[in-house]
């Protein structure tokens, strides 16, 4: 009878121990999930202002034009990253969730 209780008591700590894992991965992806919205908000703000600096300081468009674009070349990626992260992945712990497409294949 206690072999069944040490048993229960395992299995009990074991889903313990998983919803600790999955809180932890959880506060680890919203953390990174802020960071993100941080640097999409503050890369095109610098890129602006080097833009201006290298404008107004070496009066060459071409410089200032190439400099913005490349803060835009930056930003671009953060803000597609930022987007992708606020996707949910898919629930792949069970066999039955995978879809391999049509019933039948030849």
């Amino acid at each position: 009878m206690s072999k069944k209780k040490t048993k229960r008591d395992k299995r009990r700590e074991e889903r313990d121990e998983a919803v600790e894992r999955e809180r932890l991965a959880q506060q680890f992806f919203e953390e990174r999930r802020r960071k993100y919205r941080i640097a999409a908000v503050v890369v095109p703000i610098v890129a602006i202002a080097g833009a201006l600096g290298v404008y107004f300081g070496t009066d060459d468009k071409q410089l200032a034009g190439l400099t913005g674009m490349i803060g835009l070349a930056i930003w671009l990626p953060l803000v597609i990253g930022s987007i992708g992260s606020q996707v949910t992945p898919r629930d792949r712990t069970r066999a039955g969730a995978i879809d391999f497409g049509g019933e039948r294949r030849r």
